[in-house]
């Protein structure tokens, strides 16, 4: 019978290391795809993965389930994931793109131009590329933001929690990359707009 999360953290306490390989498979993939998104490196993926769960078998004492234990263990993997881009900030291997299929969520402008079109795949191929070259270009700690609201589907204050900053500075984070984004994605969109009027045209 699969333990509850609670039993799985009161067996980790108790120093049994089968209550780890079981943290492991629940959480293994959010764990990976969370590093990608941030590292944009498979190799410093893995080794965040790593760092992760000996950080959680090492630190389990220090949880105090005053947050849920994902919550706690989102911002095990984010310090992790930043530190390796501190430490290995000059390796540009991307590969965001091998994430998971990403669903644009930034209120473009005139996206609902193209949003029925019989071209959807090819244009919806070719946005991702356009969306994954723009979080990219951003700065660790907005790209981060980005990726736990927009793509993670986490609330202010919980990646408040998880950064250990204020609600506000989640909020300043999100909105200067949400007008970032806009800014880089505008010549994508207007591409598309001006496409969609030479065909009825």
């Amino acid at each position: 019978m699969e333990r509850t999360e609670a039993l799985l953290v009161a067996d980790l306490l108790e120093g049994d290391t089968t209550a780890l390989a079981s943290i492991v498979e629940k959480y293994g993939k959010l764990a990976y795809r969370l590093a990608i998104q941030i590292t944009k490196n498979h190799e410093d993926a893995n080794d965040v993965m790593q760092e992760t769960f000996l950080k959680v078998y090492e630190s389990i004492g220090s949880f105090r389930k005053e947050s849920a234990f994902e919550t706690w263990l989102y911002r095990i993997i984010v310090n992790q994931a930043l530190n390796t881009v501190k430490r290995r900030e000059r390796r540009r291997e991307s590969s965001f793109s091998d994430a998971n299929e990403i669903d644009l969520r930034f209120n473009l402008p005139g996206s609902s131009s193209y949003a029925n079109s019989p071209h959807d795949d090819v244009e919806k191929k070719e946005l991702q590329k356009w969306v994954t070259q723009a979080v990219d270009s951003l700065s660790a700690k907005h790209r981060t933001v980005v990726i736990l609201h927009e793509f993670e589907g986490l609330t202010h204050p919980q990646i408040a929690t998880i950064l250990n900053c204020s609600e506000g500075t989640v909020r300043s984070r999100l909105h200067y990359a949400r007008r970032k984004l806009r800014d880089l994605l505008k010549p994508y969109v207007d591409g598309v707009i001006r496409s969609r009027e030479k065909e009825r045209d």
